[in-house]
């Protein structure tokens, strides 16, 4: 790469989303194990007048150019109904993605930084897209394998350009992963304490297991957001989604979930807990490389038929309920369905570093931790 001076050129029309969102595969080109993004699915997400996240949201996107080239991108963003939720002045940063060279990512990072002060905001975190449970952080450990659906992807010098830049850790996630294996098609070769507290579960509380009613679908989602946003309150700075908001959300999960990998706990037929356990589809995705028109599709329909990997995503279970075991029977019954389809191997992402019981809880089930994503924060007015 030439050197010259760093241009940044702020974004606002749709051939700049275009460059915007197109920019990724220019870093990526010669990495076999990322998973390119559906370029209409990002465009949309980015577009004011289309994507959902500015009916509360505002955001700046920027690239950077030297010598007449592309070198990266970034965007600032402020969620300001998180915002008036949390009674903080918070951006995000995200779609980071720049060549090894510090100077450009610090031009970058200055735009973005720069934009959110303006804006009057104290700190800014990241990277995430437009939402803390968005493709959260750059990859810290687990360079060796691709990632699953909804989790990023990143160099490993990404983490060393925003800690030179004086960003500081904000919080780590983690994913874990087991080999279905190993069980022999048999789930009684589970953990023997796990295989216990379910069996405890089901005789002492009487709560029944279901799967999804994909005939009553607008009714599950609203049991979902109901069962996330209570279940999730505890969490730091959860922020409990409108209803607007979370069908979208699963708007775009609905045509790969499987509804006999999503399982509701009910007691006298109310919904206590449920678990969402999805196909990687992105085993699938890599084949489309970010088009489904007019070719993408084919490859992506065949690889679709063999995907060998799923993705426990969501677990939530009402406080109440919190310590009497249903987590272990979700596991279970999870791995009797997962077992029965053929599965090679699962995945758990994205778990909090400081979620001491469900990383307990998976240590005991003895699956592998395999990748760390780490976010990170800077206060604006140092």
């Amino acid at each position: 790469m030439s050197s010259g001076e760093i241009e940044i050129i702020p974004i606002h029309d749709e051939r700049g989303r275009e460059r915007f969102v197109r920019f990724p595969w220019q870093i990526y080109r010669d990495d076999p194990l990322w998973v390119p993004p559906l370029i209409s699915s990002q465009l949309r997400s980015l577009d004011p007048q289309r994507g959902t996240f500015f009916r509360y949201g505002d955001a700046s996107l920027f690239m950077a150019r030297r010598g007449g080239q592309d070198v990266g991108r970034i965007a600032g963003w402020i969620n300001h109904r998180a915002n008036q939720f949390l009674n903080e002045r918070a951006a995000g940063f995200g779609f980071f993605e720049v060549i090894q060279e510090y100077p450009v990512a610090e031009a970058l990072l200055d735009a973005a930084c720069d934009w959110a002060a303006r804006q009057g905001m104290e700190t800014i975190r990241g990277p995430f897209y437009f939402s803390m449970d968005d493709s959260p952080g750059v990859l810290i450990e687990g360079f060796d394998r691709s990632p699953v659906l909804l989790c990023g992807h990143s160099p490993a010098y990404y983490a060393d350009l925003l800690e030179q830049y004086g960003m500081l850790k904000y919080r780590d996630a983690y994913a874990y992963w087991t080999d279905l294996t190993a069980l022999d098609g048999d789930v009684n070769n589970m953990p023997p304490k796990i295989l216990r507290v379910a069996g405890i579960v089901q005789r002492r509380i009487g709560v029944q297991i279901r799967t999804a009613r994909m005939e009553e679908w607008d009714a599950e989602v609203m049991r979902v957001m109901h069962l996330v946003n209570e279940a999730m309150g505890y969490m730091r700075n959860h922020v409990p989604m409108d209803e607007q908001e979370f069908k979208r959300y699963v708007a775009d999960l609905q045509r790969i979930i499987d509804p006999e990998l999503i399982f509701f706990a009910e007691l006298d037929g109310e919904p206590v807990g449920f678990s969402v356990t999805i196909p990687d589809v992105n085993q699938a995705l890599k084949a489309a490389n970010g088009r489904l028109f007019p070719w993408g599709w084919l490859p992506m329909w065949w690889r679709m038929r063999h995907i060998d990997v799923a993705s426990l995503k969501l677990l939530a279970v009402l406080e109440a309920y919190r310590s009497r075991g249903l987590d272990s029977l979700f596991y279970v019954e999870t791995a009797r369905a997962l077992l029965r389809k053929g599965y090679a191997w699962v995945d758990m992402s994205l778990t909090a570093e400081g979620n001491d019981r469900v990383n307990t809880l998976i240590h005991n089930l003895g699956w592998t931790l395999y990748k760390v994503y780490r976010t990170y924060y800077k206060n604006l007015h140092q």
